[in-house]
């Protein structure tokens, strides 16, 4: 049986891996027309973030002394759900480009917190909505990057 302490050092490490990755990719950018901020930046703060925030976490369970929390491999309606919601991501990334990142995000979102019943359905849309909204907002028009705006915003 695993543990929690090396579930979460293992996490780290693969998120800072990851952090890494996107660090590295987003230095290749170098097309697209210069904005506010150039392409890279957004792609580059988030590596950051990921790259620390990683770090943290797998140094902070490195540190921790004293008993350790035995965690179950998830049952086949755990990895059922891991399945679903890896596929949803996917349909996400597929769907930006033909339906705008605030259409994307807003059906990725809502399904999502169904999916996963952390909330009725009334909630599940207002929460996606105010999600479409803010990236609408924040990500294409205020810092003018270069996300898909979709056929309803064009």
């Amino acid at each position: 049986m695993k543990t929690q302490r090396q579930a979460d050092i293992v996490v780290g490490c693969g998120i800072a891996l990851f952090g890494i990755f996107v660090i590295y990719a987003s230095t290749l950018i170098k097309v697209g027309t210069p904005h506010k901020l150039p392409p890279e930046t957004f792609p580059m703060v988030v590596g950051i973030l990921l790259l620390v925030c990683g770090v943290a976490l797998a140094v902070k369970s490195w540190s921790i002394k004293g008993a350790d929390l035995a965690i179950p491999w998830p049952d086949r309606e755990g990895v059922r759900a891991i399945l679903v919601i890896l596929a949803s991501v996917a349909g996400y990334i597929i769907l930006m480009n033909p339906l705008g990142l605030p259409i994307a995000s807003f059906l990725y979102i809502a399904f999502s917190i169904w999916y996963l019943k952390r909330s009725k359905w009334l909630l599940a849309i207002v929460i996606s909505l105010i999600t479409a909204v803010i990236s609408y907002w924040l990500f294409i028009r205020l810092l003018s990057l270069s996300f898909p705006a979709g056929f309803l915003f064009e």
